[in-house]
């Protein structure tokens, strides 16, 4: 018991020492490439939801003799019947790819939605920057039409740069906030 006690009381000890503003950096570095992670994964969440909807398929349509059995005389809950061969097989690959294609829709139009408001969002912020950025923003923003309508870039490759080049831009952040927020993370 006093071993485990001495341990807490070390790990307090050295939360005590640390540097507040580089674990506040390290957090900060964390959570982007947690979300980076997320957002890499949409494909995978489609393909998982396909992967539940085949198991849906398979536990809902299939069981063995004796459970099917026991499943019609009310004793377990089941099928009581199967489909046949060719039902069971359509069943099992449509409905899966049904709902992994409809999965990776709606991540999409979730996506563009989110995007587009950002969007909205970050311009109210660039819009307050001086002169000299807006003219810098001007020419790239003039660089990507170009590119768009040489056919350099879809409609969704040009749309997701402008939301990048807004995103950055707006990053800069006022004097005073950032004050105040150094002084909540070391305070």
């Amino acid at each position: 018991m006093d071993s485990v006690m001495n341990f807490i009381l070390d790990l307090l000890i050295r939360f005590q020492k640390w540097d507040k503003t580089k674990t506040a950096k390290e957090l900060k570095i964390f959570s982007q490439l947690l979300l980076k992670q997320l957002y890499n994964q949409i494909p995978g969440a489609s393909a998982a939801t396909g992967l539940v909807a085949g198991g849906w398929v398979a536990a809902t349509f299939t069981t063995s003799p004796i459970g099917a059995m026991l499943a019609s005389w009310g004793l377990i809950p089941g099928a009581t019947h199967a489909v046949s061969g060719l039902t069971y097989r359509l069943m099992s690959i449509i409905i899966p790819l049904f709902a992994a294609g409809a999965t990776a829709y709606l991540a999409q139009k979730l996506l563009i939605i989110f995007r587009d408001r950002q969007m909205v969002r970050n311009m109210a912020i660039v819009n307050s920057l001086d002169r000299g950025v807006m003219g810098s923003l001007h020419k790239k923003l003039s660089i990507l039409e170009d590119a768009r309508e040489a056919g350099i870039l879809s409609q969704g490759e040009y749309l997701t740069k402008k939301a990048n080049l807004y995103q950055t831009y707006s990053r800069i952040l006022p004097e005073k906030l950032k004050e105040l927020l150094m002084n909540k993370l070391t305070g």
